[in-house]
């Protein structure tokens, strides 16, 4: 089982991408929200040049966020800086869409966008809508030389969280992320998987497709770790994102878990004064990155363990070392605190396990 991470998409990620590199981790995602973070490939290219070994690509990226033959043309291009090292990430684009006020894209928009993206980076002509009634076949039209670097094939990696993503991922993903719910959620998954390749006439029937899982680690060696500025900035951003998550999403306090629930009331209060046509704004600010500071106090203790596995290394290795004998294939971490202290964390007393 290989082990990643993600990281917020801006400029100066050089030196983050060196320490995740140097401590072992074996891929690196970015971000691709838009009016949230900085440019993805922009960022990518940064982490190729500072980089050997590390798969990199966008974490997720989402049909809307550009047209699909630039989507092919930014990967394409990274893939000149990092041969073999770039891989497509690409889900309906949950919160990246919701921070632009959007729905995220269907299931056949996503789809539709992986079957341009794939044909263009494997050398292919392809057909693509151009708004019109009629559609049009595109190519790329200097698919070597300076520009593009398509000798290396670029694997697909599908955000597919629930049971229909599952099935319709089975169809043309190489890698797909579930969410970890145990090994009995993820047998299920990966049956999905192999019924929608199945159905698709998928050669192997989707034994080949990797499984993933996105996750929250913090190790510590004793409780009141918990109680430090370090572990409440390291952690926070993940409270606040959930606390935001459940008060657009759930109505009665009753259906909301017990530790939220005072934050809950709070903040669905704040959000009743906020102007309708732009409060999804106010979700994103210091999205995964940062607590704003009038929602420290909603960072605690509790409202920590429900967002992370917090535990000794020994516990942490465990957790993983279980996702291991279910069969996931890729965990990527969500990276908590100070790059440096973190990394050292991970490096010294948890990858050892798995390497």
């Amino acid at each position: 089982m290989d082990i990643g991470v993600y990281v917020d998409a801006h400029l100066g990620i050089a030196e983050q991408a060196r320490l995740i590199e140097d401590a072992g981790f074996d891929h690196l995602w970015v971000y691709d929200s838009p009016l949230v973070f900085g440019d993805p490939y922009m960022a990518l290219l940064e982490v190729a040049r500072a980089t050997k070994r590390l798969l990199i690509g966008p974490g997720v990226t989402q049909p809307h966020a550009r047209p699909a033959h630039a989507t092919a043309q930014a990967l394409g291009t990274l893939a000149h800086a990092a041969p073999g090292r770039v891989a497509f990430g690409i889900g309906i684009g949950n919160s990246a869409s919701w921070s632009v006020g959007e729905r995220p894209a269907t299931l056949d928009e996503l789809h539709d966008h992986v079957r341009i993206v794939q044909g263009l980076l494997a050398g292919e002509t392809v057909e693509h809508d151009v708004g019109r009634a009629d559609r049009a076949t595109i190519r790329f039209v200097h698919p070597e030389g300076r520009w593009l670097n398509l000798a290396h094939r670029i694997p697909t990696w599908i955000s597919a969280f629930g049971p229909k993503g599952q099935h319709r991922a089975g169809a043309n993903a190489d890698v797909v992320f579930i969410r970890w719910e145990g090994a009995e959620a993820t047998a299920a998954a990966r049956e999905r998987l192999a019924a929608g390749a199945r159905a698709a006439g998928r050669n192997g029937g989707g034994t080949d497709i990797g499984l993933a899982v996105v996750f929250c680690l913090y190790p510590i060696e004793d409780e009141a770790e918990l109680q430090t500025a370090e572990a409440r900035a390291a952690l926070g951003p993940m409270v606040v994102s959930r606390l935001r998550y459940l008060t657009a999403n759930h109505h009665d306090v009753g259906t909301v878990p017990e530790p939220f629930r005072p934050g809950f009331v709070a903040y669905q209060d704040h959000r009743a004064q906020l102007d309708p046509v732009s409060r999804h704004l106010d979700n994103y600010r210091g999205y995964l990155t940062h607590t704003p500071d009038d929602l420290e106090s909603f960072v605690t203790p509790e409202t920590m363990r429900t967002v992370a596995r917090i535990g000794s290394p020994r516990q942490i290795v465990a957790e993983l070392q279980a996702m291991a004998d279910a069969g996931v294939d890729h965990v990527t971490l969500q990276l908590a605190g100070p790059p440096a202290s973190w990394c050292a964390r991970m490096r010294d007393d948890v990858l050892p396990a798995f390497r």
